[in-house]
């Protein structure tokens, strides 16, 4: 089986990219079509995106092997700056959601974003402070079908 795992920085952030412009290509006519709808579709992708990122971004010396479910990053410190990111996210969507046109959706999408923040916040506790390189490919035992 063929594992995608994206190691360079280059690669991180053209990801990144592809999925911000992606968004804002799909939820703006969303979006004017109907609120809701650009709202739900825009929750759904970024939780696709941090789910694809958690799962094929690695360190330069980290396994190929799939991760624990709970390791959403390699580095401590990148798990409690995207916790961060998310918590900020998240409160402000809930403390600004009765200026919304749709106010049950915004908190309901600030608590997808903390509940992002928890699982990155778990990854950043539970991960070392530094990767552990791995075996060399040539070093590494054959799993049998």
């Amino acid at each position: 089986m063929l594992l995608m795992r994206i190691r360079t920085p280059t690669a991180k952030v053209g990801y990144l990219l592809v999925v911000i412009v992606g968004i804002v290509l799909t939820v703006v006519p969303l979006t004017v079509l109907r609120f809701e709808l650009g709202f739900v579709w825009a929750t759904v992708v970024i939780v696709a995106a941090v789910v694809v990122a958690a799962r094929t971004f690695r360190s330069p010396g980290e396994s190929d092997a799939p991760r624990p479910w709970w390791k959403m990053t390699s580095t401590r410190g990148s798990g409690i700056l995207l916790s961060a990111m998310f918590l900020i996210q998240g409160i402000m969507a809930s403390s600004g959601a009765f200026a919304s046109p749709s106010p049950v959706l915004a908190v309901i999408g600030g608590l997808v974003a903390l509940a992002v923040a928890a699982l990155y916040l778990n990854s950043a506790v539970r991960v070392q402070g530094t990767p552990v390189p791995s075996l060399p490919e040539s070093s590494r035992p054959k799993l049998s079908p």
